[in-house]
């Protein structure tokens, strides 16, 4: 059940609260399907957070972050998936991204992005 107002689709969720969805754009949609097949490959061949090794990896986290390095949020060699916990310190702690190795290829692809997120 749901109903439009200025251009978005109002619609009511099982508890009977209202949430609003918003219109997405065909390139927005692109790169959201993109993105989820990256998902289901890294799932697939390991479930688990590429820190923490203990808990399911849910996140789709970005090595390098989507608003500092948009010609990257599709690339493959840029998405690991954490759990989010792992997710929230990566994206915040400099010393905790250091620690987790993860992003050591990307001196490869690009040092000067490596440098300024990494270093």
């Amino acid at each position: 059940m749901g109903f439009r107002l200025e251009g978005e689709v109002v619609a009511m969720n099982a508890t009977s609260s209202f949430f609003i969805m918003r219109k997405v754009s065909k390139k927005q949609s692109a790169i959201n399907r993109r993105l989820n097949k990256i998902k289901r490959a890294l799932a697939y061949n390991n479930k688990t957070c590429r820190c923490c090794r203990r808990n399911y990896g849910t996140d789709l986290a970005h090595l390098l972050p989507r608003s500092l390095y948009p010609e990257y949020q599709t690339e493959s060699w840029n998405l690991t998936l954490l759990c989010r916990e792992c997710h929230t310190r990566f994206d915040n702690e400099r010393a905790f991204r250091n620690r987790t190795g993860l992003g050591r290829h990307i001196k490869y692809v690009d040092e000067l992005a490596y440098n300024r997120y990494y270093e």
